[in-house]
């Protein structure tokens, strides 16, 4: 069984119908993703609380944190999803994305974006930097 290192993994991005890697990626943050329950307790029921499968699961998110450039081409596609500028009409839009593993497959997850945020901090210290987040849709690819 492989331990797989950070170092090498890659976020890609759909920019004009080709997956582009995102440039300065410092970490990436798969969540969420399970199968969704209700609560099934009822009135006459024992005393814990009971569970029943919807038959749905979440995608969940991904989150990316990146030294921020608003000039790099990569950066400023990012910020279109989300302001639809680029686009006809100018609303936000979905994208495909890819994360290639370190590993020399290499092993990836592919998924679809349908929902974007993009915050930034700016320290005195530090590099400009944001957290991208995406909210999945749909079934995700593995291979």
């Amino acid at each position: 069984m492989a331990k797989l290192k950070g170092k090498g993994t890659v976020l890609k991005q759909t920019i004009s119908a080709t997956l582009t890697a995102v440039a300065q990626v410092t970490d990436i943050d798969i969540s969420g993703e399970g199968s969704l329950d209700y609560d099934s307790t009822t009135l006459d029921g024992g005393v814990y609380e009971t569970k029943e499968l919807t038959g749905y699961s979440s995608p969940g998110t991904v989150k990316a944190g990146l030294f921020f450039d608003p000039a790099l081409a990569g950066h400023s596609a990012i910020v279109a999803l989300i302001t639809g500028v680029g686009f006809s009409p100018a609303v936000p839009q979905t994208c495909v994305w890819k994360i290639e593993y370190s590993d020399t497959g290499p092993s990836s997850l592919t998924y679809t974006s349908a929902g974007v945020s993009l915050d930034q901090k700016i320290s005195m210290n530090d590099g400009l930097k944001a957290t991208l987040t995406m909210n999945r849709t749909g079934v995700p690819t593995r291979a």
